[in-house]
């Protein structure tokens, strides 16, 4: 399997409402996983978690203050899941179809670490897995486990950061940062 596969992959019907939306870095240290793809307008020049999300703004601000270090960033689902045009969180089938390219693009890149944003991509991979991840920490202490060939990290969402929580934004912040320095 390639990246070219994933982006003629047929598994679902979510194809069907937008093509696989792929990052086009060629190596990365540090792997992002957010849940499923955003409605873009360009499927060539957009990329997973890019600025013009939420997400992506507060990821972007974790990375720059990390200097010298390569990002890649991913879905657990590549292709956009719609119901009557409106954006819907991807059900199981459609998470279970594309959990392999996942698994292709961690093993591809072999990154030091893999952060799995918000609890239904941390469960989903978690049962797949056949491991136990806890609530996540209140105060950002994240555990790191050892699956999938590399360190998995799950992490809260950076959208609940920023509704919920954002007078602790820096402490997640330095939270994510430490964990990719250590």
């Amino acid at each position: 399997m390639d990246l070219n596969t994933i982006l003629k992959c047929d598994r679902c019907c979510l194809r069907e409402n937008q093509l696989p939306l792929l990052d086009n870095t060629k190596s990365a240290d540090i792997f992002w996983v957010g849940l499923s793809a955003v409605k873009v307008e360009n499927i060539k020049n957009d990329t997973p978690l890019c600025e013009k999300t939420n997400s992506g703004k507060l990821i972007s601000a974790i990375e720059e203050t990390m200097g010298n270090v390569s990002f890649y960033k991913t879905n657990l689902v590549k292709c956009l899941p719609l119901n009557e045009s409106k954006i819907r969180y991807p059900n199981s089938k459609e998470m279970s179809a594309c959990y392999d390219h996942l698994i292709y693009e961690i093993n591809a890149f072999k990154p030091k670490v893999v952060f799995l944003l918000g609890k239904i991509v941390s469960d989903f991979i978690a049962k797949r897995e056949k491991i136990t991840i806890g609530p996540l920490h209140p105060n950002f202490e994240y555990i790191k486990l050892n699956i999938i060939n590399t360190t998995i990290v799950p992490i809260h969402h950076p959208s609940y950061i920023q509704i919920y929580k954002r007078k602790k934004v820096n402490n997640y912040m330095s939270a994510v940062k430490n964990i990719c320095e250590a």
